[in-house]
């Protein structure tokens, strides 16, 4: 038998953390840290007295649909009908390369059928697709680029790598990735690290972090004393990762209240057990103030449930469960 302590894993995390997720898979979602942060309720003002500008959508995770066709709902391309621009973070690589035969490797292999799903859910050119996440680096950086120049072929707009860190919306609106993981040795992924060396200034800067810990429906504290430290650097910060819906929050920073999400959950996957099943959609307002600056006014999230239609196929709809 090979020594644990010279197992070679593919996971994000040393062998202790690892079995902590085997633990939390199987015994389900943890509840651990509740309380920690405030959520705030699903329809919120959160700076008022503003002059609107224009409205961004965030989901979380997109994982991978192997073979399968994933639908949209009419209820969530209603919701998503007044909003400018859909920013969402893209799991995995799209390739044809075989999966590896390693211990904790679940490695994410898209099929091209995912781009018919997405081309779906948002008009691809106002779509913004982070690639920065722990599996960005499960083929080697060479499927990697082919997966993002194959999303930009499509029209989609992508970023979340060394060479391209983050994606000016406009002169305005600027996005920044940066993950906390990789399941893999890569150097060619943007790093939560280095994201603050990306902000522009006279700009409102988004931070999309692939950080947190998977299967925990609230942050560790740890990961709060982080972000919020961070949120005095950026001016919204709404993360992903943990598979799993956490709250979306707000912390006020000098005198104007900022917008906190720290896990959207998964929006998409084949995985039919209840605790990868939902996501976060959240919608927000940009807006001005009297003063000129640019900021958050209205904040809409809901609940998003991805189902297997029992023909080997699934949809993702606006969700009323609880978790």
């Amino acid at each position: 038998m090979i020594p644990i302590q010279r197992l070679r894993i593919a996971t994000p995390y040393g062998v202790a953390e690892s079995i902590n997720w085997l633990i939390k898979n199987a015994l389900g979602l943890s509840k651990k840290n509740a309380g920690i942060v405030k959520e705030i309720p699903n329809t919120s003002i959160l700076n008022e007295n503003t002059r609107f500008e224009c409205k961004l959508a965030f989901i979380g995770d997109i994982m991978t649909a192997e073979n399968s066709s994933v639908k949209i709902s009419d209820g969530m391309k209603e919701f998503l009908s007044d909003a400018d621009y859909l920013v969402g973070n893209f799991e995995g690589v799209i390739t044809k390369e075989r999966k590896a035969i390693q211990p904790f490797a679940f490695d994410q292999r898209h099929d091209e059928n995912i781009i018919e799903m997405l081309t779906d859910l948002f008009e691809p050119r106002k779509t913004y697709l982070s690639l920065s996440n722990n599996h960005a680096g499960d083929f080697g950086e060479e499927e990697f680029l082919k997966s993002a120049k194959m999303l930009e072929t499509r029209n989609f707009n992508v970023f979340g790598w060394r060479k391209k860190p983050f994606f000016d919306i406009n002169d305005s609106i600027r996005l920044i990735s940066g993950t906390m993981w990789s399941n893999r040795n890569c150097n060619f992924i943007s790093r939560l690290e280095n994201a603050k060396n990306h902000i522009k200034q006279g700009a409102f800067n988004f931070f999309y972090p692939h950080f947190g810990y998977e299967l925990e429906l609230y942050p560790r504290p740890g990961i709060v004393k982080m972000a919020r430290g961070l949120i005095r650097e950026f001016d919204a910060i709404i993360g992903h990762h943990p598979h799993c819906p956490q709250p979306v929050t707000t912390e006020e920073f000098s005198g104007i209240n900022k917008l906190l999400a720290y896990s959207l959950g998964d929006f998409c996957g084949v995985l039919t057990t209840k605790k990868y099943q939902y996501g976060i959609l959240v919608k927000a307002e940009l807006a001005r103030d009297e003063k000129k600056r640019m900021l958050i006014g209205k904040v809409e999230w809901r609940l998003t449930k991805c189902s297997s239609l029992g023909d080997g196929n699934f949809i993702v709809s606006l969700s009323d469960d609880r978790i």
